[in-house]
């Protein structure tokens, strides 16, 4: 857990200086509420709460939701996140090892359904609007923005709008910073190849089909692949050991999944981004794929 906390210091000092104080801030005040969550959790089932206190799980899942949702969300509106990831995404289920679904990822989605406004409300830095030209008016991401352009025709717009869109904002900052500590765990193995390669390489595939057979505006591919949540979500969230299958394939068929979903999810739902649902969406199919891989013989 210390070494993933320590992946995710480039991506989060990054994220820092393009939104400013309030990262840390909601950082420090996620992990402090969710601990203390924990801690009442497992008092009133009456454990010791040191062991759950300590393994760094807990404090983990809160820096990956921190980092989800907006700096300017208001505390009180983070601490229903913070409640539903301990109480609802771990707790529930009995703890540690027993949750089907990714509690950093279930707390992110009943913010986003619950408080659609704020959370969606990314306000840069001056010193982030000084270096790069972000839409400080309606704040929006970069996936916020060509949702706006409705995936204008491209005869009707520059050939590189789509492009300069993700390019003039920090996000292909944040996303190399969560790149960089994903392959330092893959080399460190702390997590394997098989979750994150399937998922990206899923996702940039649609991306690029689409943009081949459609007469819409589509920004480069590996473009996409920079924006939003895509390398928080491919090294960070998907590969949670708890909630992510244990054989190989099954793992290669989850990432693909996460991935296809989220394609879906960027081009035809209400949201612009949607990691945290498909990753949602396959938590509820591991079992079975686990279950087909094992009984089919795959090595584990």
């Amino acid at each position: 857990m210390a070494a993933v906390m320590l992946a995710l210091l480039p991506g989060t000092l990054i994220q820092t200086w393009a939104f400013g104080a309030g990262v840390p801030i909601a950082i420090a005040f996620t992990v402090g509420s969710a601990m203390f969550l924990e801690f009442l959790a497992v008092a009133l089932r009456g454990r010791s709460a040191r062991p759950a206190l300590c393994d760094g799980s807990i404090a983990l899942a809160a820096w990956l939701l921190a980092l989800a949702v907006p700096p300017s969300l208001p505390l009180a509106q983070l601490l229903v996140g913070v409640a539903a990831m301990v109480l609802l995404g771990k707790h529930l289920y009995g703890g540690l090892g027993c949750n089907p679904f990714n509690p950093a990822m279930l707390g992110y989605a009943v913010l986003l359904v619950s408080y659609p406004v704020t959370m969606t409300d990314w306000s840069p830095t001056a010193e982030a609007l000084s270096t790069l030209p972000w839409d400080a008016v309606t704040r929006a991401t970069p996936l916020d923005h060509l949702r706006s352009l409705d995936r204008l025709p491209t005869m009707d717009a520059p050939p590189l709008a789509a492009g300069t869109v993700i390019l003039a904002s920090p996000w292909p900052w944040i996303n190399g910073g969560f790149l960089l500590g994903g392959l330092w765990l893959l080399f460190r193995q702390i997590i394997g190849w098989h979750i994150p390669v399937s998922l990206l390489l899923t996702l940039a595939l649609l991306h690029a089909v689409s943009g081949w057979l459609g007469d819409t505006l589509q920004p480069p591919v590996q473009l996409e692949l920079l924006s939003g949540a895509a390398m928080l979500g491919a090294f960070f969230i998907a590969t949670d050991p708890v909630t992510a299958p244990s054989a190989r394939r099954a793992r290669l068929l989850y990432g693909a999944g996460i991935g296809a979903l989220t394609f879906v999810l960027r081009e035809f739902s209400a949201y612009p981004e949607g990691i945290a649902f498909a990753v949602l969406l396959m938590n509820m199919t591991v079992p079975l794929i686990d279950r087909l891989s094992v009984a089919r013989g795959v090595e584990r």
